[in-house]
């Protein structure tokens, strides 16, 4: 079983790997997100992931990604840090804040590989935990213009990563 830490480091890995493949021609490319470009994207789920680390008290200087994400990590595999709510995040639990910037991190990293054309296949334990996790959110916190459209429908026995994609209202 993996914690909510190793969920997060999946989904970062996942980033770190396409990230390392944006060219300079890339970013302006549209992405799956509606209307938003990879540059946007990127900026995007940066700004979520330093938004989480403040709310779990992670530190790093502004744009420092490396720091972040290891400052992240280790606050995200202490136990003591699931404990309480976010004020950042409307007073929203802490594990659930865990699950939303990992949600927003493996499914931006699938976005910025199908927009770059770079190998956009998801760890398959990680989008089954963030699948999981999604499914027991409340129907009117996902679908709204700031989450995820209605989903797509995909087969039942599709893979994780496509339930997952679909489950956030992209096409697989």
């Amino acid at each position: 079983m993996n914690g909510i830490g190793d969920v997060w480091a999946m989904a970062a890995d996942k980033w770190d790997e396409v990230i390392a493949q944006v060219g300079d021609a890339d970013w302006d490319k549209s992405t799956p997100c509606d209307g938003w470009t990879v540059r946007e994207l990127v900026d995007h789920a940066m700004f979520w992931q330093g938004r989480g680390a403040s709310a779990f008290g992670a530190e790093a200087a502004e744009g420092d990604w490396p720091a972040l994400r290891a400052s992240l990590r280790a606050k995200l595999d202490d136990p003591s840090s699931m404990e309480g709510r976010a004020e950042q995040f409307g007073g929203t639990p802490m594990p659930a804040v865990a699950g939303l910037i990992t949600t927003d991190l493996l499914v931006h990293s699938w976005d910025l590989a199908t927009a770059i054309g770079a190998d956009a296949t998801l760890p398959e334990a990680a989008a089954e935990s963030t699948l999981m996790g999604l499914q027991r959110l409340p129907e009117q916190m996902l679908r709204n213009e700031r989450m995820f459209g209605p989903p797509v429908e995909v087969d039942d026995d599709a893979s994780a990563q496509d339930r997952l994609i679909g489950f956030v209202g992209r096409q697989p």
